[in-house]
C-alpha cells in the first residue's frame, strides 16, 4: 500500500500510523510511517519516517487508547480536544486502514487533524446524537435550578446514571491554599457517602493530579493494564485507587482558562462505552467548568459586598440585610437570642498618638477578640468603631456569661476596652427592639467609662 500517496491526497495535515498490538492485545509501538509536507511542517525539523511518535510529541495514554481502537479495532473516531502540550485545541479524525499482511501484530491508520486557538462551538458539538442529548439534558439541569448545589447535586446524578459509575463527583481545589472538598457526589450504592473514601484522598494524592493532568486534556483507565501504566507515573494516587477498589475511571480538570479549580472524578464506569462516554463527559466538564467559576464569582461579589475588609467580619450592608430577612421571615434569628453592642473605648485618641495605622490595628484587634469569643455567633462591624453580637440559640445563662466574660477581658486597661451594651429575649420582644436597647445600654457604658477615664475622652 503506498502510505505517502495516501497522505498527499489529504488536504490537511495528515499522517499513516502504525500501531503494534501486543499478545495480551494492548496498544504496542506507534510509529509515524507517512506524512505529507502540512504534518511535516508543523512538527518540524525533528520529524523523519518511521519514528516512535512519542520521539516527535509527549506520550499521550489517551492519543495511544484512540489510534489502538481505530488500527487494531476498526474504528472510525473522531476527537476535538485541548492538547495541552502544544497549547492549541485539536480536530482530529482517526481513519482505519488494512494490517500489514507480513505481520498480523502490525496495524494502520490515516489520522489527519486541524489545530483551533480555543474550543469552537460547531466543532464541540461534533457528537452523536444521544451524547448531545445527555448533554442538553446536564446544560437544562445546571440553569433551570433557582440554587447552585441543588443543581450539581441533580447534574452528578446524571453523570453517575449516564455512565453507570460506582462514583461520580466533583472535587473543589486550592493549590494556592492548599485545601480541597467534595462539592457533590452520587454513588450506584445509595449506603456508600464520599466521606467514606476521602481518607485515600489525601493532600499528596489531590495534589498530584495536576501534575499527572500536565499534558492530558482527562485521564481514563480502562483495566489493569492501564493501571499499571498510571500507577509508573503517579504511585501513590495508583495505591489509594487499589484501597478504594477502583478498577475503571475517569479524571477530568475543570478549568479557567489554565487554572485547574477541580475536577470531574468517576470511577468504575461502564468501559464497553468508552468512546459515548469520554465525548458526553468532556463535553459536560466544559459547561460544568463554566457554571462552577460564575458561581464562584458570584459568591467572592457577594462575599465582597457583605465582608468588612479591615475586620474580617461582616459589615454593614451584611447587618443591614441581616434584620430584614428577620423581619420578612426569610432567615429568622431563632429564639432565645441575645444582642450585643460593642464599641471601641480610646479610638479617637489612638489615632491622634498613632495615626490611623494605629487606629485600624486596634480594630483589627477588637474584632479578633470577638470572633475568640463568639466563633460560633453573628459579628457586625456596623460602624466606625462599633460591632454587634447575635447569639442564636442561646439561652439566658450562656449568655449573660459571655456578657461577663466579655466585659472581664476588655476593660480599662486591657490591651482592647470596649463599652458593652446587652439585651436578651425569650422571643417576645423583638429583634430591632432588642438592638435598640442593647445600643442604648451601649452608650450609656461607654459615656460611664469617659466620666471615670476622662484621659481616654474622645475631645
Amino acid at each position: 500500500m503506498d502510505f505517502q500517496s495516501i497522505v498527499d491526497s489529504c488536504g490537511m495535515a495528515a499522517a499513516v500510523l502504525s500501531v503494534k498490538n501486543t499478545e495480551d492485545n494492548h496498544c504496542g509501538e506507534i510509529r509515524i510511517v507517512r506524512a505529507n509536507a502540512m504534518y511535516k511542517h508543523i512538527m518540524g525539523e525533528k520529524y523523519r519516517d518511521d519514528m516512535i511518535y512519542s520521539d516527535l510529541l509527549p506520550k499521550e495514554p489517551n492519543f495511544e487508547e484512540f489510534c489502538y481502537r481505530c488500527a487494531v479495532l476498526k474504528q472510525h473516531l473522531h476527537a476535538y480536544v485541548d492538547v495541552k502540550a502544544l497549547n492549541v485545541w485539536t480536530d482530529s479524525d482517526y481513519i482505519p486502514l488494512s494490517y500489514d499482511r507480513n505481520d498480523e501484530r502490525l496495524h494502520y491508520l490515516m489520522f489527519f487533524f486541524e489545530f483551533t486557538k480555543g474550543p469552537e462551538s460547531e466543532k464541540m458539538s461534533n457528537v452523536s446524537l444521544e451524547v448531545a442529548q445527555q448533554v442538553i439534558k446536564t446544560c437544562i439541569n445546571l440553569r433551570g435550578a433557582d440554587n447552585f448545589y441543588e443543581a450539581m447535586n441533580t447534574v452528578i446524578t446524571d453523570i453517575q446514571k449516564n455512565t453507570q459509575s460506582f462514583c461520580s463527583c466533583i472535587i473543589m481545589i486550592d493549590r494556592e491554599k492548599r485545601k480541597y472538598a467534595p462539592l457533590c457526589s452520587k454513588f450506584r450504592n445509595d449506603e456508600a457517602k464520599i466521606d467514606d473514601f476521602m481518607p485515600e484522598l489525601t493532600p499528596d494524592v489531590v495534589f498530584s493530579w495536576e501534575k499527572t493532568l500536565e499534558n492530558r486534556d482527562l485521564i481514563i483507565i480502562k483495566d489493569d493494564f492501564d493501571m499499571q501504566k498510571l500507577a509508573e507515573q503517579n504511585p501513590i494516587w495508583v495505591k489509594s485507587l487499589r484501597n478504594s477498589k477502583v478498577e475503571s475511571l475517569v479524571l477530568v480538570p475543570l478549568s479557567q482558562g489554565r487554572k485547574m479549580f477541580g475536577v470531574l472524578f468517576i470511577t468504575n464506569f461502564n468501559t464497553e462505552k468508552l468512546i459515548e462516554i469520554k465525548d458526553f463527559i468532556e463535553l459536560t466538564a466544559f459547561f460544568l467548568s463554566a457554571e462552577i467559576a460564575n458561581n464562584d464569582l458570584m459568591e467572592k461579589l457577594e462575599y465582597m459586598s457583605n465582608i468588612d475588609f479591615l475586620t474580617g467580619v461582616k459589615n454593614r450592608n451584611s447587618m443591614n440585610a441581616r434584620v430584614d430577612y428577620h423581619v420578612d421571615g426569610r432567615n429568622v434569628v431563632r429564639a432565645p437570642f441575645g444582642i450585643i453592642f460593642a464599641d471601641l473605648n480610646g479610638l479617637k485618641q489612638c489615632n491622634d498618638s498613632g495615626g490611623h495605622e494605629a487606629g485600624d490595628k486596634l480594630l483589627k484587634n477588637a474584632a479578633a477578640l470577638l470572633k475568640a469569643q463568639f466563633a460560633n455567633d453573628e459579628i457586625y462591624r456596623s460602624g466606625g468603631d462599633e460591632f454587634i453580637v447575635i447569639m442564636q440559640d442561646c439561652d439566658r445563662e450562656k449568655f449573660d456569661s459571655a456578657v461577663k466574660k466579655l466585659k472581664d477581658s476588655c476593660g480599662y486597661g486591657a490591651d482592647v476596652c470596649l463599652a458593652i451594651g446587652a439585651d436578651w429575649s425569650q422571643g417576645e420582644k423583638d429583634l430591632r427592639l432588642c438592638m435598640h436597647i442593647a445600643d442604648e445600654a451601649m452608650y450609656a457604658d461607654k459615656n460611664e467609662f469617659y466620666a471615670l477615664h476622662p484621659d481616654k475622652a474622645r475631645k
